[in-house]
């Protein structure tokens, strides 16, 4: 899997060189919802070093390519042939238009913003709890986050055994964390030190 490691930020993000600043933010999302950090496919697919390096050059890409000051820079020391002078954002697109996503079936039910307690320990209940708030199912937080099922009830049932390793396991209750609305890198921390002393699979 070294091929992510050669290729260049508009080849990493499957875009063109010509992107306008709104494909190459589409890009970027979808890259990390693919490969990023906790996410199935690279749990799946790679080792957690190579997943942990491609989440960091998917992170280095988008932080260059958002940056019209870094993404010219990045430009000029490309070779001529791999780059070609990028679109304005007002400047229409010449590839065709992205197929909206149908819509939902039904709409989301309403929710009420989630206030957990003073100083609280992010335990997988106080998670589930937060969900619940929100009015979503464990099958409607998979699908939004692109978390398996199965790793999202073994995080809201405290099953540590069955989860990933830390660096796996943090994008994962991240992903958690913004979609219910919270700081990610607060909930992020507090489950991580509760599950580092927690035995796990194999162990």
């Amino acid at each position: 899997m070294k091929r992510f490691l050669e290729q260049n930020f508009y080849d990493l993000l499957e875009i063109s060189p010509s992107a306008t600043p709104e494909e190459i933010l589409r890009a970027y999302e979808r890259a990390r919802s693919l490969y990023g950090a906790g996410s199935l496919a690279a749990y799946a697919l790679l080792s957690p070093e190579e997943g942990a390096a491609l989440a960091r050059r998917i992170e280095e890409a988008g932080d260059v390519l958002t940056d019209p000051e870094a993404r010219a820079g990045y430009d000029a020391r490309l070779p001529a042939e791999e780059v070609r002078p990028a679109r304005p954002a007002s400047e229409p697109s010449a590839q065709p238009p992205p197929v909206a996503a149908p819509p939902p079936p039904e709409a989301a039910p309403p929710w009420k913003p989630f206030v957990p307690p003073e100083g609280a320990v992010w335990t997988g209940e106080l998670l589930r709890q937060a969900r619940e708030a929100h009015g979503m199912t464990v099958a409607q937080m998979a699908e939004r986050t692109k978390v398996s099922r199965m790793h999202i009830e073994a995080v809201e049932g405290d099953r540590f055994e069955h989860l990933p390793v830390p660096v796996y396991l943090r994008g994962i209750v991240m992903c958690i964390a913004r979609e219910l609305r919270l700081d990610g890198q607060r909930v992020s921390r507090s489950y991580l030190e509760r599950a580092s002393g927690a035995p796990r699979a194999g162990h």
